[in-house]
């Protein structure tokens, strides 16, 4: 009986790889709570320009080396019409720990909770840290990593940044896919 749970988990596994949505499709709109109760509509974040989309973690060793940096990058683009926006999918990781998280580092971005994975569904999304930049009309425009490497020190591209930077210079992105790397996303039971 292991054994057969274990194959059906696999093909789960990778029945939601295989529609993951990748640059050029587009996703649906949805509506979500920061940790304080603020809602965040997509379409209506859209309206001012790109929304990057940051599938996140308060737990995940790949994501912690960025606590330190992110809001640098987020603070690099507020002014030139980029939203940044994470999301918490984790089942395993409660609203109280990612507010307490998002306070200890002090995001200058919401940390929104997705509750039943409805989000990361959406998006196709597996792992943490996982970004999705996503232009007017919900298309994605990027998807993979923020860095080649979690920590600073070991970076030698800097991905997200690159395709931001092409896209406020009025340019197309010229990598718009990278491979993503980091812990898996921990879904509810559904």
């Amino acid at each position: 009986m292991k054994k057969i749970n274990l194959v059906i988990v696999l093909m789960l596994v990778a029945a939601i790889n295989l529609f993951a949505k990748e640059p050029g499709d587009k996703v649906s709109n949805f509506t979500l709570k920061n940790y304080d109760g603020k809602e965040y509509n997509l379409d209506n974040a859209l309206e001012s320009g790109y929304v990057v989309i940051m599938f996140w973690s308060a737990e995940c060793p790949f994501v912690q080396p960025f606590n330190d940096r992110i809001n640098d990058y987020v603070n690099g683009y507020n002014d030139k019409g980029i939203t940044f926006w994470a999301v918490n999918s984790n089942s395993t990781e409660s609203t109280e720990r990612v507010a307490e998280h998002a306070k200890e580092h002090n995001y200058v971005f919401p940390v929104l909770k997705d509750m039943d994975n409805s989000i990361a569904d959406n998006f196709g999304a597996t792992r943490t840290p996982e970004v999705f930049v996503l232009g007017k009309d919900r298309t994605i425009l990027y998807h993979g990593r923020i860095d080649d490497n979690s920590y600073l020190e070991k970076v030698t591209s800097t991905d997200m940044k690159n395709a931001l930077n092409e896209l406020v210079s009025g340019k197309d992105i010229t990598v718009k896919t990278t491979k993503s790397f980091g812990c898996t996303i921990k879904r509810i039971n559904k």
